[in-house]
């Protein structure tokens, strides 16, 4: 076999080295390029030997200066905008790029305009800004005359559009319910008066929906006006007589044209003529309908209240409290974290999220072989790896609560765990002091003027935790019941809630029962045509008789709604065949605990029957105490009221018996509640509205004016008179003809047309019954005439020359 002959490999050569271009090979010269550079160099030469270089460039400067003035900043402002676009390359997006040149450049025209409405006492070279103006003489003729000023004033409008679209079209659509909001609060029988609405209606297109308070409205004003002229318009208005519903919410003042120019002390005789002026009509009971049976309740406007003062109290660094949190909670191996911050007006919430509780285990590494790898020492090495990841228990961070307060200074620390409808735990921390919140500042939000337009029982209550308003509406509840210590805010709770109701509820449409054991809390309220009874109950003996009325009351209006056929006051007040509506009733008692000692067993029984029974009749409760035990704020009871409100109670006991739960001996007084909806597991925190005894002097000043004298309505003293002759018997109530009573009651007849009971009530300081003795009387010595259909009589001619 013969032998392989081995190949030698053979030798790669080595590459040559590459040998340099000379020097004057790397450039290359472009003659073209040389020559222009030549020439710029030699005109540039000559132009500095030949001319006066200075004065050229003021006269350039000047031309500058004079024609563009300090519009020239912005002509450097959109060169620095450009050059920042063309760095990010904006102009990749060509529809965002495009809208931003033109919202800057509309922006920077507007500033040009602006600086060429104004002149200065400046002077720049041989320029004076006095005669060019600081835009100069370019901005000064675009914007003269009246559609250059115009077309500027278009401009911002045009950058805003372009810039920012979104708030744009918010403020659009915002604006015109803001002026008419502020409209509406400043001048509500202006407001209400109905030509702007009324317009509205006459000129809606066929096909476009109207209210009822339009169509009313706007009817009226047709029938004041020329129907012709809106009959020769074709397809340009919708003339139809509308079906005024009987129901429906009435306009406080009559739609016709005369109304807006008329004082206010005119309007009874307005409504008159107007009444008059209908007669003919085939549907005449549209007008008085519409418009309630006395005409001319105004309601108060918001100047009479306080204007919201902004605090000027020390804050704490909400951001250092939050890294304190989380580090407390840390050093207690609880992982967590602060995602949100909301600053209230009593407490700051910490919105803290739980971390993750991972448990590891360390391992030993190995190669592949399988051998144990060994570290320095030779020590086995070993890794961490982690085996079971678990959220932190929220009981986790609830136990460490007392210790969170600890590490804060706070005096108190409540944590809400969880938040209703979000997935953190609130820790609650004390800020440095309590904000006021007013009445009107909750009253102006959005938020009380939307659940107004639904009721008129809207309850203003204060602020959350984050600054939101709180309001509620009674009618839903139905009933409320609050709770607190001495000195927690509940008897200013209960004076803000009257008071919210007046501002927006007339004497025909909300009455108020109140029972003041105190006998200093609700008396303020003794004199305004509201009251449902001529008194505020404050005698101990007549509260039992008052609710045993109040029954009565709610006994008469089922019967009235069984024979319409109907099921609650509110279908009763828009069934076609009811001409007088029927109010709501709102039954006040501020201390619930004297009446239980009184009368425990009767006071218990005619409540409960209450709260089961006369939410339909429009009837609803609010009863205050500052003794929640279980003797007072029986089972019974606080089963039928199951809205609640908790201010500072001294007990977690007390605080489980209000909410049926603790929370409340947490809280930090002055207005500082807890509110329990129906609706709610869980109780709300809020620092309740201020009312000043000021604010109340001049709301009870508005209604007790001589001008709402004629139209109080009557009273229900014949329901509290027959309650009280039940219970206690009858009363000497007997008036003889020499009686000084007499004498003021026939004075009194002679300076009136018509007198009533409730008349004699008010100004001669008497019971229901002896008024209506004397009303017996006076008709016995021809003075008044007999009793019609209405509630008052009409003084006969002569009486008071008799008087005389």
């Amino acid at each position: 076999m013969a032998a392989r002959t081995r190949t030698r490999p053979r030798a790669t050569p080595k590459p040559r080295a590459k040998r340099g271009k000379p020097f004057y090979r790397k450039f290359r010269v472009d003659q073209r390029a040389l020559v222009f550079t030549i020439a710029a160099v030699a005109l540039l030469v000559a132009i500095l030997v030949l001319v006066d270089v200075p004065k050229l460039l003021a006269s350039i400067r000047d031309w500058f200066v004079g024609t563009f003035g300090v519009g020239l900043a912005v002509i450097g402002v959109w060169a620095a905008l450009g050059a920042v676009a063309y760095r990010r390359r904006s102009y990749d997006d060509r529809t965002a790029f495009l809208r931003g040149v033109g919202g800057v450049a509309a922006a920077g025209l507007f500033v040009w305009g602006l600086l060429a409405l104004n002149s200065a006492d400046w002077s720049v070279g041989g320029v004076e800004f006095q005669e060019v103006s600081l835009g100069g003489r370019l901005g000064q003729e675009a914007i003269g005359g009246f559609f250059g000023k115009l077309a500027w004033l278009s401009l911002i409008v045009v950058a805003m559009a372009l810039l920012a679209p979104g708030p744009t079209r918010w403020l659009a659509e915002s604006t015109p319910i803001w002026v008419e909001e502020a409209w509406e609060r400043r001048l509500p029988h202006r407001a209400a008066s109905g030509m702007g609405r009324g317009v509205q209606y006459l000129l809606r297109k066929p096909g476009q929906g109207a209210t009822n308070e339009e169509e009313m409205i706007g009817s009226s004003l047709r029938e004041r006006l020329d129907p012709a002229a809106f009959e020769d318009v074709p397809g340009q208005f919708t003339i139809i007589r509308p079906s005024i519903d009987p129901g429906a919410p009435a306009p406080p003042l009559i739609p016709s044209l005369e109304v807006s120019a008329l004082e206010e002390d005119t309007l009874a005789d307005t409504v008159e003529t107007v009444a008059d002026e209908e007669e003919g009509v085939d549907e005449p009971q549209q007008l008085d309908l519409g418009l309630g049976n006395r005409p001319g309740w105004h309601y108060p406007a918001l100047e009479l209240l306080n204007e919201p003062k902004p605090s000027a109290t020390k804050k704490h660094d909400n951001s250092a409290r939050g890294h304190l949190i989380v580090d407390t909670l840390a050093s207690f191996g609880v992982d967590a974290s602060v995602v949100e911050i909301n600053e209230g007006p009593t407490v700051t919430q910490f919105g803290v999220e739980p971390g993750w509780e991972v448990r590891y285990k360390e391992l030993q590494m190995k190669d592949e072989a399988g051998r144990s790898m060994l570290g320095p020492g030779n020590r086995p090495r070993t890794e961490r790896v982690e085996t079971s990841r678990t959220r932190v228990r929220v009981n986790k961070i609830t136990a460490l609560q007392n210790d969170l307060a600890l590490a804060l200074a706070a005096p108190s620390l409540r944590i809400e765990a969880p938040v209703p409808g979000r997935a953190i735990v609130g820790i609650e921390v004390p800020n440095d002091s309590a904000s006021i919140v007013s009445l009107r500042s909750v009253m102006e939000s959005k938020e009380f003027q939307d659940s107004l337009r639904k009721s008129k029982l809207t309850m203003a209550l204060g602020r959350g935790v984050s600054g939101i308003p709180i309001v509620a509406d009674l009618a839903r509840m139905p009933h409320l019941l609050i709770a607190g210590a001495t000195g927690s805010g509940k008897s200013v709770c209960i004076n803000a809630i009257i008071s919210g109701i007046m501002m927006n509820a007339s004497p025909d449409e909300v009455r108020f029962v109140l029972v003041d054991p105190k006998r200093v809390e609700l008396t303020p309220y003794s004199t305004i045509p509201h009251l449902a009874f001529s008194e505020v109950i404050v005698d101990m003996d007549k509260v039992v008789g008052t609710l045993q009325a109040v029954v009565s009351e709610m006994e008469a209006r089922y019967k009235k709604f069984a024979a319409v056929a109907v099921r609650n006051v509110e279908t009763y007040n828009r069934h076609p065949r009811v001409l007088k509506k029927l109010p709501y009733w709102v039954v006040v008692i501020d201390e619930l605990a004297d009446l239980m000692m009184v009368a425990p067993f009767e006071v218990e029984k005619l409540l409960c029957r209450l709260a089961q029974l006369a939410r339909a009749t429009g009837i609803h409760l609010v009863v205050a105490t500052q003794r929640p035990s279980v003797d007072v704020v029986t089972g019974l009871i606080k089963a039928n009221f199951p809205t609640r409100i908790a201010f500072a109670v001294t007990s977690m006991t007390d605080s489980r018996t209000i909410l049926d739960m603790g929370g409340a001996e947490k809280l930090l007084g002055r207005g500082d509640m807890l509110y329990l909806p129906t609706d709610a597991a869980k109780p709300v925190r809020i620092q309740g509205v201020y009312l000043s005894d000021a604010e109340v002097e001049r709301l009870v000043e508005f209604w007790t004016d001589e001008r709402f004298s004629e139209l109080v309505p009557e009273t229900a003293d014949d329901l509290l008179q027959q309650a009280l002759i039940e219970r206690n018997g009858d009363a000497d109530i007997d008036v003889e003809d020499d009686d000084p009573v007499m004498e003021k009651a026939r004075e009194l007849t002679g300076q009136h047309n018509r007198v009533s009971p409730s008349l004699f009530q008010r100004r001669l300081r008497v019971g229901y019954v002896k008024a209506c003795k004397i009303m017996e009387l006076l008709e016995e010595e021809g003075m008044v005439g007999p009793r019609e259909d209405g509630e008052s009589r009409r003084v006969m001619e002569g009486a008071a020359a008799r008087d005389n």
